[in-house]
């Protein structure tokens, strides 16, 4: 059984691996960060430890090796960066939930349960964070509905790592994108409330005829010519959310239905927020409605490098599909292309289908074959795996865009 929408796992699931996936680290100016003295050099200079990174650093003040400090960022990587010690971390003994109250006080921040949860997080994953980044996070919890709370602590930790301004729009719209209701179903209410007003005017006109270009995709083919591809669904998706902003701004729906139109704005909003580019390569997650199968969606998620032309090489990609079918139910299909070389692992637990694709394999290697592509291998394995097997939700991954600072004179 299934509770949380496919992006929502790749958010809970995945916002960890952003940081095992580097043992480097972006700094900014005003960051405060939490460092440990690994080891006292010659000539005043320290190895710091930052999270997974280790900076030799040129020192200007008097610390003590193995403690902990805390310390303010300043400068960038072009100018040089320093490290001002802000004070040295209490807590004793040493607890991420000794180090989050100690980062609050510092600030002269509640202390309360849910401010040391979201500071915890931040430190668990060695994050660095501004002043002024922190107070907008705490300002937004008080703000939060407490069963909100846990996709606010990961919409505020990806928007950090992703360096997106921590905004009220930017976080609400990453809460949004994590909602267990597929975007199917809020745009197919919304369409349902507007009809259901008296007398609605043009511009309601034109947003209910925007939500029906969308509702009325009866089936989702890509490769059948009167299909709509994905493309051209986004196109639609974008259309709709202009549709959307200028009826929001104008006025002319209130009460429930303007939340209804806010909130599928910052839904399509946090798709966009969801693109990355990491230098030569590029990753992509998209949300297509599947109105025809019950309401659902398909979950895109696109990685690979990019051509000159900006676009993901076909020929070395990986695509990963999630939906949540009436009959197969939960469904995960993991696609890697290397040099137009494709395996296919289905992670379903239906019994009868291993036998269906079995039965339908070779034909799939024609039509992959007639589009150059050829077909290695196509594997059905179940999601209750054994323990040392990768759960289907843990292979969605989005990969972090921290850039990388090797740099050794930072000065203390």
């Amino acid at each position: 059984m299934i509770q949380l929408s496919a992006i929502k796992r790749l958010f809970s699931d995945s916002i960890t691996q952003m940081n095992m996936s580097t043992n480097k680290l972006t700094l900014v100016d005003n960051q405060v960060v939490q460092g440990q003295v690994l080891k006292l050099f010659p000539d005043q200079k320290a190895l710091i430890q930052v999270g997974q990174t280790k900076l030799v650093a040129q020192l200007e003040a008097s610390i003590n090796a193995l403690d902990r400090y805390w310390f303010r960022v300043k400068g960038s990587e072009q100018q040089g960066l320093q490290l001002k010690i802000m004070k040295q971390v209490d807590g004793n003994p040493f607890t991420k939930l000794s180090v989050a109250k100690d980062l609050l006080m510092m600030f002269q921040q509640k202390t309360s349960k849910e401010n040391i949860l979201l500071v915890s997080e931040l430190v668990k994953e060695h994050i660095p964070i501004t002043k002024e980044q922190l107070l907008t996070a705490l300002e937004l919890l008080e703000n939060t509905s407490k069963k909100d709370l846990p996709l606010l602590i990961d919409a505020t930790k990806y928007a950090i790592k992703q360096q997106y301004p921590l905004s009220e729009n930017v976080i609400k719209s990453l809460v949004q994108i994590q909602s267990s209701i597929p975007l199917a179903q809020q745009i197919d209410s919304l369409f349902y409330s507007l009809q259901g007003l008296n007398e609605p005017t043009s511009l309601v006109k034109q947003l209910q005829q925007s939500l029906l270009n969308i509702i009325s995709i009866k089936q989702f083919e890509l490769d059948s010519i009167n299909g709509l591809t994905i493309k051209e669904v986004s196109k639609e998706l974008q259309a709709l959310r202009e549709m959307l902003l200028v009826v929001s701004k104008e006025g002319v729906v209130g009460g429930s239905v303007k939340d209804q139109v806010d909130s599928l704005i910052l839904r399509i909003d946090g798709q966009t927020l969801l693109q990355q580019e990491l230098g030569p390569t590029s990753q992509m997650i998209s949300q297509i409605p599947l109105f025809a199968l019950n309401n659902t969606d398909l979950t895109i998620q696109w990685t690979g490098k990019k051509q000159e032309n900006g676009k993901i090489d076909p020929s070395f990609c990986r695509i990963i599909f999630f939906l949540q079918l009436p009959i197969l139910k939960e469904t995960l299909v993991d696609v890697q292309i290397q040099n137009r070389v494709m395996t296919i692992i289905i992670t379903n637990n239906l019994e009868a289908l291993k036998p269906l694709v079995i039965e339908h394999t070779a034909n799939l290697k024609e039509l992959l074959n007639e589009l150059d592509y050829h077909l290695s291998s196509i594997q059905v394995k179940s999601i209750n795996m054994t323990a040392d097997q990768i759960h289907p939700k843990k292979q969605f991954n989005i990969t972090s865009s921290t850039g990388s600072y090797t740099g050794v004179d930072v000065k203390i």
